[in-house]
């Protein structure tokens, strides 16, 4: 059991602290390029046929299981084992190992986040002092950023994000993404807004909703907006059950997990209705990857009436989002050093800041992209899969739904467990199965 006592001081604290995981780069960055990739809606409409069916059942499963057991992943699954007669060292070791695995996960995608994030920083200030708006080329600008000074600019990131959760669960992150979840949806529903009146602006509203069937019957889109999901809803094991962990008795897990599900879907297609119109308005390329946020953008944003001003209020609600999702990272890890270790939350923090600034400069530098690749694809549905099995099939029935109901004020319906249980695991096998053939 957890020995930390700090939780959300209310049901919208855990919903905008779950958003701010979930609404992150994977949504501004990743989201669009996959759109722009894979067929405008011929990937949306796999992802919210996912979303509809497994988004809700994974987030309630995931904070069931942390608020069960009151502990992060290693604890929650080492109990999840134990309740589910898992009995002696053999099943407390393998429940605790899986957890290992999930917060493994949640370290190494913080540690691939933060080089972006750090570009993300950067920007901001470009679009302050106006470098990042004056300069002859982005490319060149974005080449000599993302080369120049790295280590620095990401311990920098780093420690942003670091002074966040030193504050603890409610003075820290709870305070933080209650405030910067609205201003990231207002800041993209303004530029988005702004955007509709670019003329061509049309063009990329045709290829967003218009499904290209061939992309539409390809494995390769279904297993990328599977990945999707989990990757923005931050399904891996690891986050949400530590959120879980906060939450009090008395809140709605499904109703919160309906809010934040909506929140992040908002994310994503304000995100796309912002930048896909705007590449077609100004004839960029659609799959240019990193190009869409760093190099495409910030021409875009050239050739708009006040465009400087534009700019960083674009590079705001990046950063928002991309340190809310980073802060539920470190969180994971920090607990888990915390309560395996007994360090205290300051050393617990300085320590994980100190490994991702130094794995970060020796594993991520020059191959983000396929560090990206290797998480969304492989190693988070994997964590998202273990975890649902753990919740939906070893912890006996009763307690979860138990567990679910609290909080809920009407009985849940017989639906819940099924649909976790067979749907939910299902889908992502399948999906698996698919994508080896």
């Amino acid at each position: 059991m957890s020995g930390i006592k700090d939780s959300f001081s209310s049901k919208w604290g855990l919903i905008f602290a779950a958003a701010g995981s979930a609404i992150g780069l994977g949504n501004i960055w990743l989201f669009p390029y996959r759109v722009g990739e894979l067929g405008g809606a011929a990937f949306i409409i796999p992802y919210i046929f996912c979303l509809a069916l497994i988004g809700v059942i994974a987030i309630v499963g995931e904070m069931t299981v942390g608020r069960i057991t009151s502990s992060g992943p290693i604890g929650a699954f080492q109990k999840a084992a134990e309740l589910g007669g898992m009995k002696g060292n053999i099943g407390r070791g393998f429940g605790a190992g899986f957890g290992w695995v999930c917060t493994l996960v949640a370290l190494i995608q913080a540690i691939g986040y933060i080089l972006v994030v750090s570009w993300v920083v950067k920007f901001v200030i470009g679009a302050c002092t106006g470098s990042a708006f004056s300069n002859t080329g982005s490319l060149q600008y974005f080449n000599t950023i993302s080369t120049t000074q790295i280590i620095l600019w990401v311990a920098i990131s780093t420690a942003i994000g670091a002074v966040t959760i030193l504050k603890g669960i409610e003075k820290g992150i709870e305070k933080c993404c209650k405030f910067m979840i609205p201003a990231v949806l207002l800041l993209l529903l303004v530029l988005a807004i702004r955007v509709a009146f670019l003329p061509g602006a049309v063009a990329g509203y045709k290829y967003l909703f218009t499904p290209r069937w061939e992309y539409l019957f390809d494995a390769r889109t279904w297993m990328a907006a599977l990945g999707q999901v989990f990757y923005s809803l931050s399904i891996r094991g690891s986050t949400m059950v530590v959120y879980g962990s906060y939450a009090k008795k008395s809140e709605d897990i499904i109703s919160s997990a309906k809010h934040i599900v909506v929140l992040d879907t908002i994310a994503s297609l304000f995100a796309s209705m912002l930048i896909i119109p705007a590449v077609f308005a100004f004839g960029k390329d659609l799959s240019r990857g990193e190009a869409f946020l760093f190099i495409t953008m910030p021409e875009i944003f050239k050739g708009i009436p006040l465009g400087q001003v534009l700019m960083l209020l674009f590079f705001i609600a990046v950063f928002f989002a991309a340190l809310t999702s980073l802060i539920g990272m470190f969180e994971v890890v920090v607990e888990a050093l915390q309560n395996k270790f007994k360090m205290t939350r300051w050393f617990a923090v300085v320590l994980v800041s100190i490994a991702t600034v130094l794995s970060c400069k020796w594993f991520v530098v020059g191959n983000i992209r396929g560090t990206i690749d290797i998480l969304s694809l492989h190693l988070i549905p994997l964590c998202a899969l273990g975890s649902g099995i753990f919740v939906f099939w070893i912890i006996p029935k009763r307690l979860v739904t138990e567990e679910i109901q609290s909080g809920h004020s009407k009985p849940i319906g017989k639906w819940v467990i099924p649909t976790g249980r067979y749907i939910f695991c299902g889908i992502i096998i399948l999906i698996y199965v698919l994508r080896l053939k």
